[in-house]
C-alpha cells in the first residue's frame, strides 16, 4: 500500500508542471483592427516628419479608415523614404502597406514612399476581422516664400494728372486725390471696383493728400495750424490750433491707439509731437531733432518681437527741405516713456529715401519705390527686412515675382489688409499712375 501511495505522489508531481506550462501559454485572440497611433521617425535634416500629427478617422462602413495630417509638412519634404510606427488597440495577426504594384508586412523598420496614398490592412488576430486604412501623407506644394501678385485695377482715375493717397478706413478702400484746384474721393470695397469719386468739401483747394492718415474714428489732415477731420473722407470740419504754443504743422501717423502730429514752437523755435488724447490735443515735451522728417516721409505702425507697439518713420524731408536717409523708430515704455532712435547711424541704406512706401507684413518690413538724394531709384525691385528695419535686402525675384505689374515709382501708397499687400499708384519723371496691385505671401494664410 505504501509503495502504491509513493507511485501516484510521483505521477502527481510530474502532471501538475505540465499543466501549469500549458496555461500560461495560452494566447488570448482578438477581433480588434483598430489603430491608434501613427507617427515616423524623427529626422535632424526634416524636424516636420518627426515632428507631424496624425488623425485617425473612420468611414461610414466600419471595415475602412483614413490616417492623414491635417497640418501639411513644410515645402519640399521628402517623403518617398520615411518609417512608419504604429499602435493598434489589440495586436493583429498581420499588418500590410498595400501599393499598386506590391505588398509587405510591415516590420517597424521598413522604409515607404509615402509620396502618393498608400493602404494599410489590418488582420485581427483571430482573423475573423480585416480592416483598410487610406494613409495620406500631405505635404505643401506651394513654396511659402512665394509672393503672388496681380493687378486689381489699371487706372482708378480717368485722368491719371493727380497726387493721390490710398488708405483703409472701415470696410472701405479710399483713395484721395488733388489735380491743384479740387479734392475727390473714390471708394472701393475690394479694391477692383471703384465708384466714379465724389468731389471733399471742407478741406483747402491745395491740400497735400499725400499727408491725410486715417485714425480709429475719422481721417485727419493737417495744414498752417488747422486740424481738419472727416468721419466719412466727404465732409470735412476744421480745427483751428494756431493760437497754440505748439502750433500742428503736418500729420504723421496712427499710432498707440492715438493720431500724431509735427507741431512747431515758434518762440522757441523747436518741433515737437502733438498726440490726440481724448479728444485733446497734446504737445509732448521731448524736443525733436533738426533732422526730423515734415514731407515725404513714410510711417509704419507694427507690433515689436517684444510685443509692444512701435512706429517706424522712413526718409522724407526735413524742415529745410534736405533729403533724409532716417529710419526713425519710435517706442514707448511705461518707465522711460516715448523714446527714439534712428537706425540709420549705423547701417544707412543710401544718402535719402524720398517718397518710398513701407509696410509691415508677415514679420517682415517690405519698401517700395522711392528715390534717393540723386533722384536715382532706391530699389529696381523691392527692399526686405525681417530684423524690425536695421537691416534691408532686396527681396529674392525668384519668390517674389513684383515687377512684371509694378514699375519703379515714387510716392506708391502702400498698406495691408487681409493677409494682403496693396499698393495704389505713384509716379515717375514722366507718368502718373493711379493702378491697385495686390499681393499675397502664399505661407501668410496657411
Amino acid at each position: 500500500m505504501k509503495r502504491k501511495f509513493l507511485y501516484i505522489l510521483c505521477l502527481l508531481v510530474l502532471i501538475l508542471p505540465s499543466c501549469k506550462d500549458k496555461t500560461d501559454t495560452t494566447v488570448t485572440t482578438s477581433s480588434e483592427t483598430a489603430v491608434t497611433s501613427f507617427y515616423f521617425s524623427a529626422q535632424d535634416s526634416f524636424p516636420a516628419i518627426g515632428n507631424a500629427t496624425f488623425t485617425i478617422s473612420h468611414y461610414a462602413a466600419t471595415d475602412t479608415g483614413l490616417i492623414t495630417n491635417p497640418d501639411s509638412m513644410t515645402y519640399l519634404t521628402p517623403v518617398d523614404g520615411l518609417v512608419p510606427h504604429l499602435l493598434f488597440k489589440a495586436t493583429p495577426a498581420s499588418a500590410v502597406i498595400i501599393k499598386p504594384d506590391t505588398s509587405f508586412a510591415l516590420t517597424g523598420k521598413d522604409t515607404i514612399d509615402f509620396t502618393h496614398p498608400v493602404l494599410l490592412r489590418v488582420t485581427s488576430s483571430d482573423k475573423t476581422a480585416i480592416k483598410y486604412y487610406r494613409i495620406v501623407v500631405n505635404v505643401h506644394q506651394v513654396d511659402p516664400n512665394m509672393f503672388r501678385w496681380k493687378r486689381l485695377n489699371g487706372a482708378v482715375l480717368g485722368d491719371a494728372s493727380a497726387s493721390t493717397r490710398a488708405l483703409r478706413y472701415g470696410s472701405s478702400f479710399y483713395l484721395f486725390a488733388n489735380d491743384g484746384f479740387k479734392n475727390i474721393v473714390y471708394r472701393s470695397a475690394d479694391g477692383t471696383s471703384w465708384d466714379n469719386g465724389s468731389n471733399t468739401t471742407g478741406l483747402p483747394d491745395n491740400c497735400h493728400v499725400r499727408e491725410i492718415i486715417a485714425g480709429d474714428d475719422a481721417f485727419y489732415y493737417c495744414q498752417q495750424g488747422m486740424v481738419y477731420s472727416s468721419a466719412d473722407g466727404l465732409t470735412w470740419t476744421e480745427e483751428d490750433l494756431s493760437a497754440e504754443t505748439v502750433v500742428p504743422q503736418v500729420t504723421l501717423m496712427h499710432f498707440n491707439d492715438s493720431v500724431w502730429l509735427v507741431g512747431k514752437n515758434d518762440a522757441e523755435g523747436t518741433f515737437h509731437l502733438i498726440v490726440k488724447d481724448n479728444d485733446t490735443w497734446r504737445a509732448l515735451a521731448d524736443t525733436l531733432p533738426h533732422n526730423w522728417p515734415m514731407t515725404d516721409f513714410a510711417a509704419v505702425e507694427f507690433v515689436a518681437s517684444s510685443l509692444r507697439h512701435r512706429a517706424m518713420i522712413v526718409g522724407g524731408y526735413d524742415t529745410e527741405g534736405n533729403g533724409l536717409n532716417s529710419r526713425w523708430n519710435i517706442e514707448y515704455t511705461p518707465a522711460n516713456g516715448y523714446r527714439y532712435a534712428n537706425f540709420a547711424i549705423e547701417r544707412p541704406l543710401c544718402s535719402a529715401i524720398l517718397g518710398a512706401a513701407v509696410v509691415h507684413y508677415g514679420n517682415m518690413f517690405y519698401l517700395f519705390g522711392g528715390v534717393d538724394a540723386e533722384a536715382q531709384y532706391v530699389t529696381q525691385t523691392a527692399l526686405y527686412s525681417e530684423d524690425e528695419g536695421l537691416n534691408w535686402l532686396p527681396i529674392d525675384t525668384a519668390h517674389n515675382q513684383l515687377m512684371h505689374v509694378y514699375s519703379p515709382r515714387t510716392q506708391t501708397s502702400a498698406l495691408t489688409h487681409d493677409n494682403s499687400i496693396y499698393l495704389f499708384g505713384g509716379q515717375t519723371r514722366t507718368e502718373i499712375f493711379s493702378d491697385v496691385m495686390q499681393g499675397q505671401l502664399t505661407s501668410i494664410d496657411w
